[in-house]
């Protein structure tokens, strides 16, 4: 049985000849855990896309587990924080963090 055209179709499709900004936003919406722990492994063009500083303008640390996780939360917000290379304009810390985390936060910050 030969396969449906629509379905050879999607199969030529090359997702990286999506533009470069269209890329960031389907990232951003994966989450802080998955760009630093897969994502930015994927390949050449995702891993330049996730180092852009503009990514990490806003960071959302809800998403981060608390087991499981290669990187601790303090280590996931400090490379979050780094990459944004004092762009960021806001950071969301729900979980147990402590005081140094904050200050780390603080001192990065680029007003």
């Amino acid at each position: 049985m030969m396969p449906s055209t629509s379905i050879l179709k999607q199969e030529e499709r090359n997702w990286l000849d999506l533009p470069s900004d269209v890329t960031a936003d389907i990232l951003k919406r994966i989450g802080m855990v998955d760009i630093l722990e897969n994502a930015q492994k994927v390949c050449t063009a995702w891993r330049k896309i996730c180092k852009d500083p503009a990514m990490w303008r806003v960071i959302d640390m809800n998403d981060i587990p608390v087991l499981g996780a290669k990187l601790s939360c303090f280590e996931m917000c400090k490379h979050a924080v780094d990459r944004s290379q004092g762009q960021l304009v806001d950071i969301t810390i729900v979980s147990a963090s402590d005081a140094n985390l904050h200050l780390y936060v603080a001192d990065r910050y680029v007003s």
